[in-house]
């Protein structure tokens, strides 16, 4: 069976792009199109889309807005931000929002169409550069939160559990 898949951004040239990408695979098909994040939480509501490829800067609502609102209404389509901004904030703010992969529009071809195939198996997927922004995150985050995730801190019962 078909991953069905919805686009979301606001440019049409790029929408048809990523349409012909996408529909040269057997295995995905295209359901439906939104031009703002608006019209994207009614075409996930209506179309319940198994992958929604959403842009972060779109109109009337941006596509971490509308992620959330997606997944209220349709809690099984995997959120895949496909985005030219490669920020942290950006990259925290999606991913908190509920969003299963990043990617940046600079992106390969073959790795848009293996980030669909994994995030409609419940896995994730990301752009390296937006990986390693995330490693830093995280990275940071335990610094500041003093955790020390080293082996040698466990006991020997610790260890041999």
């Amino acid at each position: 069976m078909a991953i069905r898949i919805l686009l979301a951004d606001d440019h049409n040239l790029f929408r048809q792009g990523l349409r012909r990408i996408i529909e040269s695979q057997e295995d995905l098909q295209v359901v439906a199109e939104a031009s703002s994040g608006i019209e994207a939480i009614e075409m996930a509501k209506q179309h319940q889309p198994d992958v929604a490829i959403v842009d972060i800067a779109m109109k009337e609502l941006n596509g971490i807005e509308a992620t959330v609102q997606m997944l209220r209404h349709s809690p099984a389509t995997a959120v895949l931000i496909l985005s030219m901004y490669s920020d942290e904030r950006y990259v925290i703010r999606a991913v908190k929002a509920g969003a299963r992969g990043y990617l940046l529009k600079d992106t390969v071809e073959e790795d848009l169409i293996r980030a669909i195939q994994l995030v409609s198996e419940g896995q994730s997927f990301f752009s390296p550069a937006v990986a390693r922004i995330l490693q830093e995150a995280h990275a940071r985050n335990l610094e500041e939160r003093r955790v020390d995730d080293r082996y040698e801190l466990l006991t020997d019962r610790e260890r041999q559990l």
